[in-house]
């Protein structure tokens, strides 16, 4: 009786330690201030793409008269290049790290990019490798969108998870359409727009929308820091002690958005 009593004891203390925390108020309004941040992440990334496409040809064409229509394809292709690489190595990073690290470094690395894009003139010669290089770490740092879609299907309900997952998409869409609606914004300022020589920077109709996205960077990495906080929830809505996928799920899952970031780079 004694011994029965030991384990029936133990078993209960062994529940308590381990079963899920029931959801408060506060922690519902911080994972969805979360989520929120995620869909402005999403969209940052789609506007990083769509942000110059309209512009990459001209300007292509006065920093570097050698370039032709052949090597214009590459540097289109070289965002997708990138977000292909970058998807499943950001997913494997936050699959055993917490997702605030892939989630900076890979918002930093596009702040970074961009600021190169604005520098292509400078160089006195093989400008357009240099444009070539910023499009990739742009795509590059886009790669964060397989962390964006991890984070909000453990962060959600499955209730919630559908129309989380839909607005996800509704943000990169409307990411990839404000895209050239902000450059032609930007066309007011003219090719000759505004030097400062003590930094060598032009602000111009094509440097300006990638300064803009880079503000934009860097207001998304603050928000991280202040506002984002790790959040995991199971099918009913209750807290979950973990953050990050453990044990048989986390090779299955890491196999499942290798596959996503190959088929759907976007």
């Amino acid at each position: 009786l004694a011994y029965n009593l030991i384990m029936i004891s133990f078993s209960l203390d062994f529940w308590f330690k381990n079963r899920d925390v029931v959801e408060t108020q506060e922690h519902y309004k911080s994972r969805w201030r979360s989520i929120w941040i995620m869909y402005l992440t999403m969209f940052l990334s789609s506007v990083g793409f769509s942000i110059v496409i309209m512009s990459v040809w001209p300007y292509l064409q006065e920093i570097d008269p050698t370039a032709d229509a052949s090597f214009l394809g590459w540097i289109i292709a070289s965002y997708s290049i990138g977000q292909m690489l970058a998807s499943p190595l950001f997913g494997l990073w936050s699959n055993y790290r917490p997702r605030r690290e892939p989630l900076v470094i890979s918002t930093a690395i596009s702040v970074a990019a961009n600021c190169l894009y604005a520098y292509v003139h400078v160089p006195h010669s093989h400008n357009k490798y240099y444009m070539l290089t910023a499009r990739a770490l742009v795509g590059f740092g886009a790669g964060n969108v397989a962390v964006v879609r991890s984070y909000i299907a453990g962060a959600t309900s499955l209730t919630e998870r559908t129309s989380a997952m839909a607005n996800t998409s509704a943000c990169q869409a409307v990411g990839f359409i404000l895209g050239p609606v902000f450059q032609t914004c930007f066309t007011l300022i003219g090719e000759e727009g505004i030097t400062w020589k003590l930094i060598h920077l032009q602000l111009n109709m094509y440097t300006a929308p990638v300064l803009f996205g880079a503000l934009l960077g860097v207001i998304n990495i603050i928000l991280i820091f202040v506002i984002f906080r790790e959040h995991r929830v199971d099918d009913m809505g209750r807290q979950c002690k973990s953050v990050n996928f453990e044990g048989e799920g986390t090779e299955g899952e890491g196999i499942l958005f290798f596959l996503e970031s190959l088929l759907f780079p976007f």
